[in-house]
């Protein structure tokens, strides 16, 4: 069965958007040899996105075509009248144990987990969250979207491995330690 994966930047202060959810700080961010941080690797190890509506909404502001044909994309929002603009992308409106179950019984590679702070401390409520890859940014923004908003659950992960580049900025990978 699939693996449900974060993948996400996070400034030095746990942030991961500012408070009107901008990158801005992201992009900004010096990187003159254009480095993915592993990016491309690990959409190699998934074939389904999850991700929140406002995240999709701001992907599609970003006036691209849409970056995730080969995926299935599976949208999360309350709005049950809501469409989906791209190819592939679906909406879900309830998304707990069940569902995640049923999405890892579709997925053959792994699952990637794109949201807000929100999306992702649900997830991490329900222990849905398998493993996580951290890349953090050598920025300090003082306020914003934090990574894990709204008190998560207590939960153990295990670093699997780390990788520092150059320009400062380090990935963490931790899996999920599963209850004795």
């Amino acid at each position: 069965m699939s693996t449900v994966k974060l993948f996400i930047a996070s400034t030095l202060d746990g942030f991961i958007a500012r408070e009107n959810g901008s990158l801005d700080w992201l992009h900004s961010f010096p990187n003159p040899n254009q480095l993915d941080y592993g990016y491309h690797d690990f959409l190699s190890t998934v074939d389904t996105i999850v991700m929140g509506r406002k995240t999709y909404e701001e992907i599609l502001s970003f006036g691209i075509d849409w970056p995730y044909d080969e995926f299935s994309t599976y949208i999360i929002t309350t709005n049950e009248k809501y469409t989906t603009k791209t190819n592939k992308t679906y909406t879900l409106s309830d998304m707990d144990k069940k569902a995640i179950s049923d999405l890892k019984g579709k997925s053959e590679k792994g699952i990637w987990l794109v949201g807000g702070g929100t999306l992702i401390t649900s997830f991490l409520n329900i222990g849905a969250i398998d493993e996580m890859t951290l890349s953090i940014i050598p920025v300090i923004l003082g306020k914003g979207i934090r990574l894990f908003p709204n008190e998560p659950k207590e939960e153990q992960f295990k670093l699997q491995s780390h990788e520092v580049f150059g320009t400062g900025v380090v990935n963490l990978v931790y899996t999920k330690v599963e209850a004795e």
